[in-house]
């Protein structure tokens, strides 16, 4: 292959940024614009050494730089690979990486560099996918679950489940060649439960898909309630500063107002809206049929009562509309004693304008979601879904069969296709379009 370079830090002006060469030329290409203090040649140094020279153009000095070099096979890519350390300026690393495209170096494409190390077997696809998810954790939920992705967990997860399908199709082909002696392992019951096992592990992991998504992505929330409930309050309590108009006059907010809020291991996709009440204002119509089309698109709800007024049948005739995941606040409790009747939602009590420390909604959104900083691995993508449900799939097919007394020879098919689904999961035969989907979501110089 090639040898590609690009800039491996940030677009933008800082104290160093890198530039990353890998390719068999690397070392070779890099000694014709970098020179040592201690006249040190880079094609002699060994791995994970560094040396402090300079950059050269000719007879001009660029830049003053540490290089590093790292040796195939023990590299991030498998290859040889050189890392020029330099001053963090725009000007001076797109000028020592032209340098390089001068002297035969190619661009890298987004991802290339982690995508070498994936086809020099030096992560799983698994792994690979994890390293984007590594750079984009905001959080420690996001950050745990990338670990596990990069340390291998659900990889070896899939490839331990694979490995017993194949036991068992080791089993069957033997069984086949020899139908008199049937192994105990292919006893009907046994190997239901078996099977009704690994269905289990993978629509487990299914099933938790939604929340490792909402790790990685965040959680569509809408901030809802009746005109001067408090929205605007509750909006600029979250957000930490004054996001949102607040006065007594009903039907203020009429646009929707958008934040990303943190609290504790969750990220929530904030929206207010507009209050939620008949009008005839054509303004404020507008902006109350955009707050259901918002409800509409949200998972999580957040939903704001006047505890001075208390519940309205406005409001329960909304609860109606509202997702699963709705969180009730008892808001304006500065003011009034009143206590919440029975209502269909978990109910927090605060006062916005005293701005109550976030962690008291915590505890009811772990309630809510489940505990999101977990030790297990979690499918963290759609196409990690996807073969895992078509996995599944066909051992419950397996399984149908034993159930309906087929021959147990027509269940390998049945087998064979979850292997390779599982198998896929960490890049096992994939096609390169697969691949380079994978990828092309990478920035360059990764």
């Amino acid at each position: 292959m090639h040898t590609i370079a690009a800039i491996s830090t940030p677009e933008a002006p800082g104290g160093i940024a890198m530039i990353r060469i890998s390719g068999d030329q690397s070392i070779s290409i890099a000694e014709h614009i970098f020179v040592s203090y201690n006249n040190l040649t880079i094609r002699k140094m060994q791995g994970y050494t560094c040396a402090y020279g300079k950059i050269m153009d000719h007879e001009d000095r660029i830049d003053d730089v540490v290089l590093t070099v790292f040796r195939a096979p023990h590299s991030f890519t498998g290859e040889d690979t050189v890392e020029i350390t330099c001053h963090g300026g725009l000007y001076i690393s797109k000028r020592i990486l032209r340098l390089l495209f001068q002297h035969g170096a190619s661009p890298a494409d987004p991802g290339e560099f982690t995508k070498r190390a994936f086809l020099n077997g030096k992560m799983s696809l698994t792994q690979a996918e994890a390293v984007m998810d590594l750079i984009s954790a905001d959080g420690e939920a996001a950050l745990k679950q990338a670990n596990l992705a990069m340390d291998g967990m659900l990889g070896k997860q899939m490839n331990a489940i694979a490995d017993r399908l194949i036991d068992f199709m080791s089993a069957l082909a033997y069984w086949m060649d020899d139908a008199e002696e049937c192994p105990p392992e292919l006893e009907r019951n046994t190997l239901s439960e078996n099977l009704n096992e690994m269905q289990v592990q993978l629509d487990r992991l299914a099933d938790e898909y939604q929340n490792g998504r909402r790790i990685r992505n965040g959680i569509k929330t809408v901030l809802l309630g009746r005109p001067n409930a408090g929205k605007s309050s509750v909006m600029n309590w979250l957000c930490g500063t004054e996001r949102s108009i607040v006065t007594d006059i009903a039907g203020t907010t009429r646009d929707i107002v958008t934040e990303q809020v943190k609290i504790g291991e969750y990220t929530l996709l904030l929206s207010d809206t507009a209050g939620l009440r008949e009008t005839d204002h054509q303004i404020e119509s507008i902006g109350i049929r955009q707050a259901y089309r918002e409800l509409e698109n949200s998972e999580f709800a957040l939903y704001v009562i006047d505890a001075t007024t208390g519940l309205s049948d406005e409001d329960i005739s909304i609860f109606s509309k509202c997702p699963k995941h709705t969180l009730i606040l008892w808001n304006k409790t500065d003011i009034t004693d009143a206590v919440p009747p029975e209502l269909p939602f978990p109910v927090v009590m605060i006062s916005a304008i005293e701005k109550p420390p976030l962690s008291v909604l915590l505890d009811p959104m772990r309630n809510i979601f489940g505990e999101a900083v977990t030790n297990r691995p979690q499918i963290m993508n759609e196409r990690q879904r996807c073969l895992i449900e078509s996995a599944s799939h066909s051992i419950c097919e397996a399984r149908n069969l034993i159930d309906a007394g087929e021959e147990l020879d027509i269940l390998y098919t049945s087998l064979e296709s979850a292997v390779n689904f599982l198998q896929e999961i960490n890049g096992i035969d994939v096609s390169e379009d697969v691949i380079q989907g994978v990828f092309s979501k990478f920035c360059v110089g990764k």
